[in-house]
């Protein structure tokens, strides 16, 4: 995987965001893979396609693509809120790659992958509608917040030299494919858990250390459960049953 730009593909171009659309899109076109099936190659949607870049010809996995100068950050910003909203609601929200790119050298510095299957509503932000001034006044667009996605949903294909390998990259993005499949809400608990799960550093913990830290929060992010503690309990057991966390019995656990 080269990791160099083609300026010339913004040939003609005059606007700083067509042309830098240009020509990452042209690398990310040219070089990407389809990580959700064995594809060597994406598709191009049309323009007016809304949320979605690109289309895997094989498996139909859709791709949406969003470049930035510079690093990325703990949150990134997306299109039109209401769209992204009712997919992510759907379980229907495009997988995501974020390209971090250098504009001085032109080169890829960055690239990571988000399964869509990770976009739960709560990693979406509603952004303040544009002024009454502005093109597009009263447009409302969002961000993404990476930082709220746990690091199994966040896979690094380039990493400033770096560039992993298509095996290593389907390989991880394999382990939760079938929460692709989930109901919106088993697949939220799952993921919410397993960010806590993972915020917890590798230590070993209780039921009681993992109640009294995330418990809270857990049940302010789905007020319609009221019966929180079972369902921690039982979504510990469904990240044993995917090698996610250990039993160490006692009522005590670790990551792996």
């Amino acid at each position: 995987m080269q990791l160099e730009l083609n300026v010339r593909l913004a040939d003609g171009y005059r606007s700083p965001s067509q042309r830098a659309r240009r020509i990452t899109e042209g690398w990310f076109e040219e070089h990407m893979y389809c990580a959700a099936c064995t594809s060597d190659r994406l598709d191009r949607t049309r323009g007016s396609t809304q949320v979605v870049d690109f289309l895997c010809p094989s498996c139909g996995a859709e791709y949406q693509v969003k470049a930035k100068a510079g690093a990325l950050g703990p949150r990134l910003r997306d299109a039109a809120y209401a769209p992204m909203m009712a997919r992510a609601q759907a379980n229907r929200s495009p997988h995501f790659a974020f390209l971090a790119y250098d504009s001085g050298a032109w080169q890829v510095r960055g690239l990571l992958l988000v399964p869509g299957h990770f976009i739960t509503p709560d990693v979406i932000e509603r952004c303040r509608p544009l002024s009454p001034t502005a093109r597009r006044a009263g447009w409302v667009g969002c961000n993404i917040l990476v930082h709220r996605i746990p690091p199994d949903g966040r896979l690094a294909v380039v990493q400033g030299d770096r560039v992993a390998s298509p095996k290593q990259v389907r390989s991880g993005w394999g382990v939760f494919a079938d929460l692709a499949r989930a109901k919106a809400e088993a697949r939220g608990w799952t993921i919410d858990v397993l960010r806590c799960v993972r915020a917890l550093g590798g230590r070993e913990f209780t039921l009681k250390d993992f109640y009294a830290v995330f418990e809270q929060e857990l049940a302010a992010q789905h007020p319609n459960n009221r019966n929180v503690q079972p369902k921690i309990r039982q979504q510990l057991q469904v990240l044993r049953n995917r090698g996610i966390v250990r039993f160490l019995g006692g009522g005590r656990y670790v990551a792996e």
